[in-house]
């Protein structure tokens, strides 16, 4: 996790409350630290004089999230956290937290826009939007495809630490058309530009004719937990276009993950797991 004073360097924004700021900055420290924590050692980690630490934690002990164990004097997430949780998870519907950006993606693209999730080693289509053009590629929601020779899936497996990759593919690789990747090493490449660009490519390997985008969607620790994506016939999608609509649908995932609490930190912790 950053110190927060390189943060505070940084971020020039009027409109943040810098108290709120940091009192968010040090529960999200607690929680990363992963064990009861002391005013002392939580001090050393922030840089910051012992009263403003002092108020934080009492502010935040008062409204329940955190604890302080008046044995260790440690202090850990409370349960108030919990609670917030569970209604998250009960009243999180990731059709509506996406289908405003998927209309925008669609809006900008001029492509069929499709949202989906990964169920072992396929991608499954949850949602999508029309193209607005007459010659357009129209998936049936529920339909499943591999992980490997899509951009949705490669989307998702780009985000899978390399270790585990071999568990999200079938084997043998069944090649589609002249174009699909069937070896485990040329796969691994494509994976890793995917990761540097942050948005995946399929370059008709799936469908003749058929060319598909696609960015990740992650959770707070970076973990995949869907994708959005465009798919176009070939002729259409240059591999001028194919970039800038790339860095379009990799933005509008970035929102989405930002929703679902991904942070610059949790980038640089989920990078050190791809490594």
């Amino acid at each position: 996790m950053r110190p927060y004073r390189q943060q505070e360097a940084s971020t020039r924004d009027t409109h943040i409350i810098q108290s709120l700021d940091k009192g968010l900055f040090v529960l999200e420290l607690i929680e990363q630290v992963g064990h009861p924590i002391g005013l002392s050692e939580l001090k050393q980690k922030l840089g910051w004089d012992k009263a403003t630490v002092h108020r934080i934690l009492a502010t935040l002990e008062r409204r329940g999230y955190i604890l302080r164990n008046p044995s260790t004097k440690g202090y850990s997430l409370g349960l108030k956290l919990y609670g917030l949780y569970d209604s998250l998870v009960r009243n999180f519907d990731i059709h509506e937290a996406t289908r405003p950006l998927l209309v925008e993606v669609a809006r900008e693209t001029g492509e069929s826009t499709h949202l989906a999730v990964a169920v072992g080693k396929e991608i499954v289509f949850i949602d999508q939007i029309p193209s607005s053009e007459v010659l357009s590629v129209n998936t049936q929601i529920g339909a499943r495809q591999p992980l490997y020779c899509t951009a949705l899936g490669r989307a998702v497996l780009a985000r899978v630490p390399p270790a585990e990759l071999t568990a999200y593919i079938p084997q043998p690789m069944a090649k589609y058309t002249a174009h699909t990747i069937t070896r485990i090493a040329d796969l691994r490449a494509a994976l890793q530009i995917a990761r540097e660009k942050e948005f995946a490519v399929d370059n008709e390997e799936f469908v003749d004719g058929i060319k598909c985008v696609a960015a990740p969607i992650v959770n707070d620790k970076g973990q995949p937990v869907a994708a959005i994506g465009i798919s176009g016939p070939a002729n259409r999608i240059t591999v001028q276009k194919a970039e800038r609509f790339g860095r379009f649908i990799r933005d509008a995932a970035a929102q989405i993950s930002r929703r679902a609490g991904w942070t610059a930190d949790s980038a640089a912790a989920s990078a050190l797991k791809m490594s």
